[in-house]
């Protein structure tokens, strides 16, 4: 079946049939950004009022309008200068080639690592999460940037060149938005010292563009501004609600402890606390969640193996969307390296735990899309937090073959060959 779906002919028709469905939903995003205005006309909104020399803030506005730091409403300067058709259409495109760009960096750390990229399971994995692609292409979102400079991160890492460089994608990325930062963690417990500078060096060069650009009192004010209307609200807990568009743990607590609606006004809460009592609820979550990826990060054997430093980086975007207590569904697209990876790792052994942790993961996330299931299925699923299980189990999922399969099984021999099971 596979050998029959590689072969010249057939390859063709469906690149074919993948360009035109990239046209009709190109062309679909396009008239829905015009017509809604989320979320690239933020994004380009934001960049001409940068331009004309207007703040994009709007201070007590939360999450409703631009809420990126200043440097990327720079980046897209150019994109502000056409019109927003067009300006939609090759922000389109862009995302479509990041995403492409995103996919050969993984599968290139896939194979950095010593792993097996099949491409029926890499495509098996990536179903669970094609709806996500699919609205990030449609909205417009900035997700898949932020992919692509994760996806630069972990192939500078398992390759072992991470100069500055290279290594300052992932400033970048933490720049955008911040959780990307964890992934920092199990790069600076291995001692990786460039990775730490290139960092520093990414997130410098993208806090002091708006300086440079537009001078210090002006820059200096930008990031007043976007202090005051995203990160002291995130700070107090204000920004956090019980609607099921967030799929953090944090925010499945939320639903369950405190008396809001999850959608329309159907409610699954089983207690009342006040929302800011919750707030202290939602700070321990993240601290226990952390506190559980650094026992992994530090303790988990075989820490200089390739696989290894792997399997942490996808724990790592594992932790993204589940340490702040805001991801909203769309940002799920970052689990594409922790679901192929654990795809990859599933294919080649017959661990039942990992499979079967895996396969219902894979569940939760399909039965959470409403094309496929039905809008009311899905809110219904979703209140219950069924993507923040799916990413628990995933997690865990990685977190068994780090801890179970890295090291050879104890009756190998220093001079004998690997046991089943064993990695590289």
């Amino acid at each position: 079946m596979v050998r029959a779906i590689v072969r010249p002919g057939v390859r063709r028709t469906w690149t074919g049939l993948l360009l035109i469905a990239l046209i009709a939903i190109g062309a679909s995003a396009v008239h829905k950004q015009l017509r809604d205005g989320n979320d690239f006309p933020l994004y380009w909104q934001a960049a001409r009022d940068l331009l004309a020399g207007r703040s994009p803030y709007r201070v007590g506005a939360g999450l409703h309008g631009y809420v990126y730091l200043p440097w990327f409403a720079l980046l897209l300067a150019p994109l502000a200068l056409l019109p927003l058709p067009v300006a939609a259409t090759v922000w389109f495109v862009a995302n479509v080639a990041l995403t492409w760009l995103a996919g050969r960096a993984l599968i290139g750390a896939l194979r950095d690592a010593g792993m097996r990229a099949r491409g029926d399971a890499l495509a098996l994995a990536t179903l669970p999460l094609a709806a996500l692609f699919h609205d990030n292409l449609v909205l417009g979102q900035a997700n898949l940037f932020l992919l692509w400079l994760v996806a630069l991160s972990v192939r500078a890492a398992t390759r072992g060149r991470e100069s500055p460089a290279r290594a300052a994608a992932l400033g970048l990325a933490g720049a955008l938005k911040m959780p990307a930062a964890v992934l920092l963690a199990p790069l600076a417990l291995r001692g990786r010292a460039r990775a730490v500078v290139g960092f520093l060096l990414g997130a410098t060069l993208a806090l002091g563009l708006p300086f440079f650009v537009t001078g210090i009192p002006a820059g200096a004010r930008l990031l007043d501004e976007w202090r005051a209307q995203v990160a002291a609200p995130a700070a107090a807990g204000t920004l956090q609600g019980s609607k099921v568009i967030d799929q953090s743990p944090q925010a499945a607590l939320r639903r369950l402890l405190v008396s809001e609606p999850a959608f329309g006004d159907h409610a699954v809460n089983v207690a009342a606390l006040a929302p800011s009592s919750f707030a202290a609820v939602s700070r321990a979550a993240s601290a226990a969640l952390f506190a559980a990826y650094l026992i992994v990060w530090l303790f988990a054997p075989a820490r200089d193996r390739p696989r290894a430093l792997l399997v942490d980086l996808a724990l790592g975007c594992c932790a993204m969307v589940q340490l702040t207590g805001f991801s909203l569904k769309a940002q799920f697209v970052v689990l594409l390296l922790p679901a192929w990876l654990a795809a990859a790792i599933a294919s080649e052994r017959r661990d039942r735990v990992s499979r079967a942790l895996l396969g219902a993961a894979g569940a939760l996330f399909l039965l959470s899309q409403p094309g496929l299931v039905g809008r009311t299925a899905s809110n219904l699923l979703l209140a219950y937090s069924s993507m923040a299980f799916g990413t628990l189990l995933l997690a865990g999922s990685l977190a068994w073959f780090r801890w179970t399969a890295v090291t050879p099984p104890p009756s190998a021999g220093p001079a004998g060959a690997p046991g089943t099971g064993t990695v590289p």
